[in-house]
């Protein structure tokens, strides 16, 4: 009992932080979503930041639907509006695109988001205690249009799917990908599909666990795979819109 109830958290926590990370980029793919081939560098921009904020970087280079991308979570003790009052003049005083940023509000979240030049910034906020607030920094670069990219490549999907993310994380000594995926089969045919496609390329499951939502609202899933050193795991759940595979891939070295 115990441990369904913690992975009932788990897969909860798993997407709807996936969910808040992704509309930060909505405004973004809203433009264009300009997809690459070729492997793009680190983004060359300046660092959203400020003297009175307290950030930490949780994404230091990573490339989401080939556009390189840096991300880091703030605290500050400054007000919502504040914070967006800030960004406003700062954007406006920068002189390097007349036109205002955009702004719009998802999930709770006061969102706003400018392109400057090659670089895009992403500003996610929302309020802290009774007069702080708290969010999302993301900057990302602009690339020259080549080849179209193929997201989800070498990644097995069942017929039909549409992939929201891939996203390549670049950390020093191993690098990871995370694949969020959506499509309208069933989460136990999703689990049967996995368990073959990826079993049957030479990966161990280690780790294949159910869960039975209350009220006959159907199934979860969390399936780990292992091959020598690299693991995959894969969390199948089920949203309004469909069913959400989350999979993440690990090169250890």
């Amino acid at each position: 009992m115990h441990s369904d109830v913690f992975l009932k958290n788990i897969f909860g926590r798993l997407v709807h932080g996936m969910v808040e990370f992704l509309s930060v980029l909505v405004v973004y793919l809203m433009m264009g979503g300009v997809v690459m081939a070729a492997e793009p560098a680190k983004p060359d921009c300046e660092p959203l930041t400020s003297a009175d904020m307290r950030s930490v970087s949780v994404l230091p280079d990573v490339v989401h639907n080939g556009q390189p991308m840096t991300v880091r979570n703030f605290e500050s003790t400054e007000s919502l509006q504040a914070i967006l009052k800030k960004y406003r003049l700062e954007w406006k005083r920068a002189g390097l695109d007349t036109r205002g940023p955009i702004e719009y509000e998802a999930g709770g979240w006061n969102v706003i988001a400018k392109l400057m030049g090659s670089c895009f910034y992403t500003v996610q906020v929302r309020a802290n205690g009774l007069s702080g607030s708290k969010g999302i920094l993301a900057v990302s670069q602009v690339q020259e249009v080549t080849k179209v990219r193929v997201l989800g490549k070498d990644f097995p999907t069942m017929y039909g799917s549409k992939v929201a993310a891939d996203m390549k994380h670049r950390d020093p000594g191993k690098e990871a990908r995370t694949i969020m995926l959506i499509n309208q089969f069933s989460t136990d045919a999703n689990a049967d599909f996995y368990r073959q496609a990826i079993g049957g390329e030479g990966w161990q499951i280690i780790s294949d666990k159910l869960v039975t939502y209350e009220g006959g609202k159907g199934n979860a899933y969390a399936l780990t795979f292992k091959r020598g050193l690299n693991e995959t795991t894969v969390v199948i759940s089920r949203a309004q819109s469909g069913t959400i595979v989350f999979a993440s891939l690990i090169d250890k070295p």
